[in-house]
Parts: structure tokens; C-alpha cells; sequence
């Protein structure tokens, strides 16, 4: 291991030599600087003169893992490191904050003569992914990680993530500032509450334990039989239900229930079809999801009439419910008993 610092404009020169591929293995994409107060703060330190030469004290510093490194060890400074296969693991959004910031501010260049940040080089073959990953995990604490940044490099997400494509849908496995309304993005957060809520049956876990998707039930959501063409009609599915949810205002229990109508809409799909899930693939894709299209009216009705017999099953007349005991009747997950 090798720790020590380096010159921001080095920085800036590996990425303009390498470009993102260096960021491979780590667990964000770049968040960019709107509305990211962590980012604009390392900005903010880069633009300012009295504070760049101090910016190795300031910044958590960025973490490198190579398949191999070597130098001589009699150089008296500025030292010249040979390493295969670099791979920056943690400090991604310094790196690109360093490198778009000298970008586009080359007037400034004379201040970030003496300015670098702290580096920390490992020496791990490609036998230590698991090491490489609990590094990964460790060191990640300077933007705010959840569960679903630590698992976007499983090799789950990244088969998901090709498969996906090849049925004219991308899957964002790792978060980026990429704001685009396209349906045909699916972010993986709601690939896994939709997943969660209709293939696995547990709606009531995603209403109100929503944080533990990419946590407690991670296994159980992305399975080794998890396919493209399930992910997909799920998020298809959890999509309709949702915009139906914020179209209709008169429904007393819709603002709690659109999991369970997810769910529900899931199972009638599936009868429609005469399919098992184990059956949804690649081969029945378009024909499962053309028929999703043409009949969603009829199916979010057939899940209506089923939740609402289910409900008036425990407690009779549902209008007469309080809104507190018609939320916890979801929370709970009774109903699924009578569904």
C-alpha cells in the first residue's frame, strides 16, 4: 500500500488520459454540482486562494486500487509509480469535481500549483474482489451512501443491467445526476419496490420500510432467477398504479393501498397470460407486455374490487374506517390474508 499526496492537476490528467473507465468499480457515477452541497463545497474550496493549498486537509481523499504497482525507491521526490489496471474505488466525485473545475478555470492554473489531496494506492489482484469491495464499502462516507450505491456493482446488477438493454430499457444501477423522464430508465430503487411489492408479494414492506429494499431484503428481491423481462413488467406495472394513484382523488385507502393494486395487477396479468412468473422471459416479453398495455383499465378494476372485498372482509364498511386504522390495516399486511 502506498499513501501520500498528489497534485490535483495530476488528477486532472489522469482523467482526461483515461476518462470514466477509472471510475469502474466505483460505486456512484459523477452527482454533478446542482443541488449536491458536498460537491459544490469541494468546488467552492478548488476556486478559493486562500483555501486551495490547504484543500489536503479538507477533502477525505481518494482511494485507488491497482492490479500491480512498482517504482524506485531512491527517488528523493515526486515520486514516478508504474501501476496496472487502476481502478478508483472511493473519492470519485473529487476527482471529477477536480477535473471539471481545472477544465473549465484555466486562467487559475498558477493556484493549484501547490495544491493536492490525499491518495491511498492499493496493491490487490483480481483474487481480492472481496477485500476490494469491504475497502469500498468502508471508505464510502463522504457523500451520504445508502444500500443501493453499495450493491450497484453485484453481479446481479451488472447482468440485470445488459440483459435490460438488449429489450430496449436501460437500468441505472448506480445513481448519477441524469434527470431524464424517459420510461424507458428504470433506477434500480424502483426496479426493487416494484419487484418487492408484486413478484414478491410484501407491498406493506415497501410502503413503510422502504430504506431496507437494497438492505434486509436485497436476497430476496434479485434472486439468481430474477430475469429482464420480470423486472421490467413489474416497474411497468408499479408505473400504471402509481399514476392512477395521482389521478384519482376520491379512493379513501388508494393513497395507502398502491402496492397491494400493484401486486394484484401483477397476479391477474399473469392469469390473463396463463403463465406462472417462473414462465415470464425474453420469449413472451412483448406479447406479456402489449397485452399489460391494452387491458391495464380492466386489470387496475379487477384489483380494485379484490382489495376492496378484502377490506370489507376485516372490517366491514371500509368508508366508516379512520384514516388511522385504514393506514394500519396497509402497514400491517393483514389483508394479504384475505386476498
Amino acid at each position: 500500500m502506498l499513501i501520500g499526496k498528489v497534485a490535483v492537476t495530476e488528477i486532472q490528467n489522469l482523467l482526461n488520459k483515461y476518462g470514466e473507465s477509472l471510475l469502474e468499480r466505483n460505486i456512484r457515477r459523477y452527482l454533478g454540482l446542482q443541488k449536491n452541497r458536498v460537491n459544490l463545497g469541494i468546488q467552492e474550496t478548488l476556486l478559493d486562494s486562500n483555501k486551495s493549498s490547504n484543500f489536503y486537509f479538507y477533502n477525505n481523499g481518494i482511494t485507488m486500487t491497482c492490479n500491480k504497482f512498482s517504482y524506485n525507491a531512491l527517488q528523493q521526490s515526486d515520486y514516478k509509480v508504474e501501476i496496472d489496471n487502476l481502478q478508483i474505488i472511493n473519492g470519485g466525485q473529487t476527482c471529477m469535481i477536480i477535473q471539471e473545475t481545472l477544465s473549465r478555470q484555466q486562467s487559475l492554473f498558477p493556484q493549484w500549483d501547490n495544491t493536492y489531496v490525499l491518495l491511498r494506492l492499493y496493491e490487490l489482484n483480481e483474487t481480492n474482489e472481496d477485500l476490494v469491495n469491504e475497502i469500498t464499502y468502508a471508505t464510502n462516507t463522504q457523500n451520504p451512501v445508502d444500500f443501493s450505491d453499495l450493491r450497484s456493482n453485484d453481479k446481479i446488477q451488472q447482468k440485470l443491467e445488459i440483459a435490460i438493454k438488449d429489450l430496449d430499457y436501460e437500468y441505472k444501477r448506480k445513481r448519477d445526476d441524469n434527470k431524464s423522464n424517459s420510461n424507458k430508465i428504470i433506477p434500480s430503487k424502483i426496479a426493487a419496490k416494484a419487484i418487492l411489492s408484486i413478484w414478491r408479494k410484501k407491498p406493506h414492506q415497501v410502503k413503510f420500510r422502504e430504506k431496507e429494499v437494497f438492505g434486509q431484503f436485497y436476497d430476496e428481491i434479485f434472486t439468481n432467477d430474477l430475469n429482464a423481462s420480470q423486472l421490467i413488467i413489474a416497474v411497468l406495472i408499479y408505473r400504471i398504479i402509481e399514476n392512477k394513484r395521482q389521478q384519482e382523488t376520491a379512493s379513501l385507502f388508494l393513497p395507502y393501498a398502491s402496492q397491494f393494486l400493484a401486486m394484484l395487477v401483477g397476479e391477474e396479468l399473469l392469469k390473463q397470460e396463463d403463465i406462472s412468473l417462473n414462465e415470464l422471459n425474453h420469449t413472451n416479453f412483448a406479447k406479456v407486455k402489449l397485452s399489460l398495455e391494452q387491458t391495464e383499465n380492466k386489470l387496475y378494476l379487477l384489483a380494485i374490487n379484490r382489495l376492496k372485498k378484502a377490506i370489507q372482509e376485516v372490517y366491514g364498511n371500509y368508508t366508516k374506517i379512520s384514516q388511522q386504522r385504514l393506514s394500519g390495516l396497509f402497514r400491517r399486511g393483514e389483508l394479504l390474508e384475505f386476498m
